[in-house]
């Protein structure tokens, strides 16, 4: 209970910090230009699962509607695609979720009963497939440029829904991503990157807080 109080008060902490930084990336700080998408500068893209990777193991503590999970997340790619599964340290497998890249559409594996409900399958669909980079066709893009802190700011655009991902202007690595839809707002916060993936991945949104750090082999 003290592990899953003290990741509680660092999501919060973290979640403040991310507010802060999203707003002076995108919308507070002067100094963040659009780039012109016939510009000429040479900018890395963002990335949160390279193109080399294959599989990752995360220690995870989730937190929905007031239910809390802890245990195990194997993040795999197959092909093109990314397949997510989530159990208990002793084997109960809480969901298995496969991402599709081709037409962005995700097949469930498994869902254990408490997790068996639409809104929560979409809480978890819409997050994974923010970190996936999964967008509908027809999704349109725009990119600010902030010279000073030497980070970039991609937007993601499709009918009422808005990502944005800010990252590191010269090596592409994501820290951020804000999503916003409605009156509805998701954050996502990473940090620690090797060559292949994020060293943490931390979900924050009303009814769903996630915490995923990577365990080294």
């Amino acid at each position: 209970m003290k592990n899953l109080q003290r990741d509680k008060s660092l999501s919060d902490l973290l979640l403040v910090a991310t507010v802060v930084l999203i707003l002076g990336a995108t919308g507070g700080c002067r100094t963040a230009k659009k780039v012109p998408a016939d510009s000429q500068i040479k900018l890395s893209q963002p990335w949160i699962f390279s193109t080399d990777f294959q599989k990752v193991l995360y220690k995870t503590n989730m937190r929905i509607y007031g239910n809390e999970l802890s245990g195990l997340t194997l993040i795999k790619k197959t092909g093109k695609d990314f397949r997510v599964v989530f159990m208990s340290e002793f084997g109960l497998k809480y969901f298995d979720l496969e991402f599709f890249t081709q037409n962005d559409s995700i097949k469930v594996h498994h869902l254990i009963s408490l997790l068996d409900k639409k809104p929560v399958l979409d809480l978890l669909e819409d997050n994974f497939s923010l970190i996936f980079m999964l967008f509908p066709k027809k999704t349109k893009e725009r990119l600010f440029q902030d010279p000073m802190t030497e980070s970039m700011v991609k937007e993601f655009k499709y009918k009422r829904n808005r990502s944005r991902y800010t990252y590191h202007q010269y090596f592409g690595q994501v820290s951020t991503i804000h999503k916003k839809h409605g009156g509805s707002n998701l954050i996502i916060s990473l940090s620690s990157f090797d060559h292949l993936a994020p060293q943490t991945i931390n979900f924050n949104q009303r009814n769903l807080s996630l915490r995923l750090e990577k365990i080294e082999p």
